[in-house]
């Protein structure tokens, strides 16, 4: 059985004992211990310190996310959609120590308070927890979201999502995988045959919840569907396994989508922009990933509603 079906039948495995701490914790931690072993490939040696980095920085932090001690302090950020726990401060914490005790002249850029303002030069893209709600509300769609950025784009990224049983891993020119299984992005090459996921980029009264409503409506009546699982970093991941064939959301920040454009790219996928946006979408938050085939489908649709920046 590869790992990747193992991944799935101990996250059903999870999802029937729910109520059962005890033995939740055991499955999970045996899940994330398989999906940790995994060693890089060859191809991944240009980076291979940062590599070796991110994978153990995010496996300490899906310790602290499985521990889940502190889970329930909770504070509210922007309004109670948007929320921080002190297993966020924790996690985030973990990995800025890891990656200063190898590379203390890199910069951080961090969701919650280990942020530093750079936009160029070597920095590392941190989300301690990408999907918070989700966590909180025990819901198992949540990761750990961490990127390596020299002075153009994402060298390395690594999405782990340890009550999943999974760990996702890119290097630029050297491929995309999942617990060790290279991905590739789904083959689906029709509009109305394709599966996309979104988010809800509103938090209390900011944004124009109506109009993207609507583009999410056209977008459901063309096509399969349209998801919202609530965490950007691994719907991209997703879409780089070739579980959805596209993505699609505004009002994002750099350590929300850092990684994943690198698992799509690497995949076989395209991550742009906004189209029209003169800024790559690490930069504006607005951000398209597709399996290729749909991509220009998926640009006349959006902006349609939502004009570039």
């Amino acid at each position: 059985m590869s790992s990747v079906r193992r991944a799935r039948r101990d996250w059903w495995s999870w999802a029937m004992v729910y109520g059962d701490r005890q033995r939740c914790h055991s499955i999970l931690h045996e899940s994330v211990k398989r999906a940790g072993s995994v060693t890089p490939t060859p191809s991944d040696k240009h980076w291979s310190r940062e590599l070796e980095v991110a994978r153990a920085a995010a496996e300490e932090a899906a310790g602290i996310l499985l521990a889940r001690d502190g889970a329930d302090e909770i504070r509210e950020k922007e309004g109670r959609a948007d929320l921080v726990t002190r297993v966020d401060e924790a996690s985030e914490r973990a990995i800025a120590a890891r990656i200063r005790a190898t590379f203390p002249d890199d910069a951080i850029v961090a969701e919650e308070f280990s942020g530093e303002a750079r936009s160029a030069g070597r920095r590392w893209v941190v989300d301690p927890i990408d999907g918070t709600m989700n966590f909180v509300h025990g819901h198992p769609f949540a990761c750990i979201s961490i990127a390596f950025v020299d002075d153009d784009n994402p060298a390395v990224g690594v999405v782990q999502a340890p009550f999943l049983g999974e760990v996702y891993h890119a290097v630029r020119g050297s491929g995309a995988y999942l617990n060790g299984e290279p991905i590739r992005v789904s083959s689906v090459e029709h509009w109305s045959h394709s599966l996309l996921a979104t988010g809800f980029p509103f938090k209390g009264t900011k944004g124009d919840p109506e109009t993207y409503f609507r583009l999410v409506a056209q977008t459901v009546s063309e096509t399969h569907g349209v998801r919202r699982a609530g965490a950007a970093a691994l719907d991209l991941a997703y879409v780089a396994a070739g579980r959805l064939d596209g993505y699609f959301e505004i009002g994002l920040s750099p350590w929300d989508v850092a990684a994943g454009i690198l698992l799509v790219q690497e995949a076989g996928g395209i991550a742009t922009g906004w189209p029209g946006d003169h800024q790559p979408p690490i930069d504006t938050g607005r951000i398209l990933a597709t399996n290729g085939r749909i991509h220009d489908r998926l640009s006349r649709t959006v902006v349609g509603y939502i004009p570039p920046l």
